[in-house]
């Protein structure tokens, strides 16, 4: 049998590197995908020595729809058909409602949702032609709960799991699978960017389990809804967030 073609978008640091780390160990041909491919050099070379191939590397911008439709044609003429999606590529842009600029807007709703959808429909119809294939969609625990000061970027994350049941729906009967992850605080270059130490350990205060999560631990949820063993859950969203928005009313100190 064939390895599975895995792309992953984003996967320059943070999540997407982790989730190409989790696909390369379970034996998936690798493509990643990122803006720049400064970042995924360093990615590239990590895994080349732990595995000992190479994942393909691409510079793709997904809210370009032309781009991303010719990246599709590149990975299907020199990997072959993708049999594995992850969606995680993301920006985090913050403003107060009021001051919400359209271009920040824009942005945000380009990279975070019209991405998702374009590279969705694009790998999507490969998936389709082969009658198999599954594709996991970053989400965030942003979609379940307001933050203040990021209000394009919760639209996109709840958006992101309407569009998740959307393709579950539709294309179930070719074989697709489609499936959300929404994360809740980890340790990545974007979150860092946010805040203090002593932000950091308010945070992990709250969290039940009494600490941030990783970007492992997230990846390994991914590598699961991604394979086999998940081959009969579709349209879901499973949070991985140490148990926090499900007891967020406990963690309010009380008499």
């Amino acid at each position: 049998m064939n390895a599975p073609v895995a792309v992953v978008t984003g996967a320059g640091g943070g999540l997407g590197a982790s989730v190409a780390e989790e696909l390369a160990r379970a034996g998936a041909e690798l493509v990643l995908l990122d803006v720049s491919m400064d970042a995924l050099g360093p990615i590239c070379d990590t895994l080349e020595q732990t595995t000992g191939m190479r994942p393909v590397a691409i510079a793709c911008d997904v809210s370009d729809a032309d781009r991303v439709d010719a990246v599709q044609r590149e990975v299907e003429e020199r990997v072959g058909p993708c049999t594995v999606l992850v969606n995680n590529a993301a920006v985090y842009l913050r403003a107060p409602l009021e001051e919400h600029s359209l271009e920040l807007w824009d942005t945000t709703l380009s990279v975070n949702l019209r991405g998702y959808f374009l590279c969705t429909r694009a790998f999507g119809r490969s998936m389709i032609a082969q009658r198999s294939g599954s594709i996991v969609n970053v989400s965030s625990i942003a979609a379940q709960g307001p933050t203040p000061g990021a209000v394009s970027y919760c639209v996109s994350k709840a958006a992101i799991i309407a569009l998740t049941r959307q393709t579950a729906l539709e294309w179930g009967g070719y074989g697709v699978r489609a499936n959300a992850v929404s994360p809740g605080f980890m340790s990545t270059p974007m979150s860092s960017a946010f805040g203090s130490d002593d932000l950091y350990k308010a945070r992990e205060q709250r969290v039940p389990v009494g600490r941030v999560g990783t970007t492992a631990e997230v990846a390994r949820v991914i590598g699961f809804l991604a394979g086999p063993d998940a081959s009969f859950i579709s349209g879901v969203n499973v949070t991985v967030d140490g148990g926090l928005t499900q007891t967020l009313s406990q963690t309010f100190p009380r008499p």
